[in-house]
């Protein structure tokens, strides 16, 4: 079974953003996929020519050893495109267009320091506003829709695994940041300090940036799973190197790194000083374990420009030990948005993900009017069913 609802989408909003619920197995889940998204975004949603048969046929190797339930995905879009398993010449783990990165802002509030005594992982999503052609430096075409306008919210209930919510651009076989029904929340976040990024441009052996999110979610219940998961896991960056935040029932949470040169891995857990709160911008948390030698990028913005400042901003406001409720967060997220008057960038979602009742709150932006950014009323997504919306 699957059904796909249109959420918000009027002629004067920028967004289109659509819910997509699948029940079933895990070939059955990949062949829906593959018809939802061919069904809105046409040829740009098709298999993708690889450049080494060998390299796809190592990759369907691993994902067959180390994340089974993708690789029966896998099968479920080749059913729906017509190939073959064993054709090795098309790449069938990608469902939609470009993946580029996401400057964003992240922070985890456990439950003893929330008024509902649930764990909460807040997260801003920030994008630019421009179509594919216009970021590599080319008036858009006609038609071409930005690449952030058609975000969508996918759940999935498979009859083996973890039932899960994610939200995400570009593609429907990855996620950008959700929850799964055992409590384990996961939000990507660009890392903007690497010097020198060396990204693949072509799908390589492992796991690609919104691959985590999916993979962690599909996998696992605790962070301690979590952990061991990202190290048995070969990762590769087809566009930007990206860090993690991974968040759980019990309170926990921490955020997986690599150097700059990637030939180390590092995971920062919550300071035991912040009641367990984490906060993480698009800065390599382990480079900087004294916050207070921070630079200062107070100069011109870009969608993960802003880092150190938004870093400050939101610890600030964590670190006052007050319980807070919703409401709170969402004021402290909203002090962090990219927003009118800025231009080329926008925060296209904020999201409160629930690990103790395994449920989404997601607001999303609509369009500018009279030089003020307009968001929706946060829509609440449960995975017992209970949605509704949170105010």
């Amino acid at each position: 079974m699957h059904t796909t609802t249109t959420i918000t989408g009027s002629p004067d909003d920028f967004l289109t953003v659509r819910h997509l619920r699948i029940d079933g197995n895990q070939r059955e889940i990949g062949r829906r996929l593959a018809e939802a998204a061919s069904a809105v975004h046409g040829v740009a949603a098709s298999p993708r020519p690889v450049e080494d048969p060998a390299v796809e046929r190592a990759r369907r190797r691993w994902f067959a050893m180390h994340h089974p339930a993708q690789s029966e995905r896998i099968a479920g879009v080749g059913d729906h495109f017509g190939v073959d398993p064993g054709d090795h010449t098309v790449a069938l783990d990608w469902l939609g267009t470009y993946d580029l990165p996401a400057g964003c802002s992240v922070a985890f509030y456990p439950g003893a320091g929330t008024k509902d005594g649930h764990g909460l992982l807040s997260r801003n999503f920030d994008f630019p506003t421009a179509t594919f052609t216009q970021l590599v430096g080319l008036p858009a075409l006609p038609e071409e829709r930005p690449l952030a306008a058609d975000p969508w919210v996918v759940e999935l209930h498979p009859d083996d695994g973890y039932a899960s919510i994610v939200i995400g651009i570009m593609d429907l076989m990855g996620g950008m940041d959700g929850v799964n029904e055992a409590g384990l929340a996961v939000a990507l976040l660009a890392d903007n300090e690497t010097p020198d990024p060396e990204p693949t441009g072509t799908p390589q052996v492992g796991l690609a940036e919104q691959q985590v999110v999916r993979y962690l979610l599909d996998t696992c219940a605790t962070v301690d799973e979590a952990k061991e998961a990202l190290l048995l896991a070969k990762h590769y960056y087809f566009f930007t190197p990206c860090h993690f935040v991974v968040a759980d029932r019990s309170g926990r949470s921490f955020v997986w790194e690599h150097s700059p040169r990637r030939n180390r891995e590092a995971m920062v857990e919550a300071d035991p000083a912040t009641d367990g709160r984490l906060v993480c911008t698009n800065h390599l948390l382990h480079r900087w374990p004294d916050p207070s030698e921070l630079p200062d990028d107070s100069g011109p913005i870009g969608t993960a420009a802003l880092t150190y400042q938004r870093w400050r901003t939101l610890t600030a406001a964590t670190r006052t030990g007050a319980v807070v409720d919703r409401d709170a967060i969402r004021d402290q997220f909203a002090a962090v948005r990219f927003t009118a008057p800025i231009r080329e960038a926008r925060t296209f979602w904020h999201a409160i993900y629930d690990v103790d009742d395994a449920s989404a709150e997601l607001s999303f932006y609509l369009h500018d009017h009279d030089g003020t950014s307009v968001y929706s009323s946060p829509r609440r997504f449960a995975l017992d069913g209970s949605g509704r919306d949170a105010r």
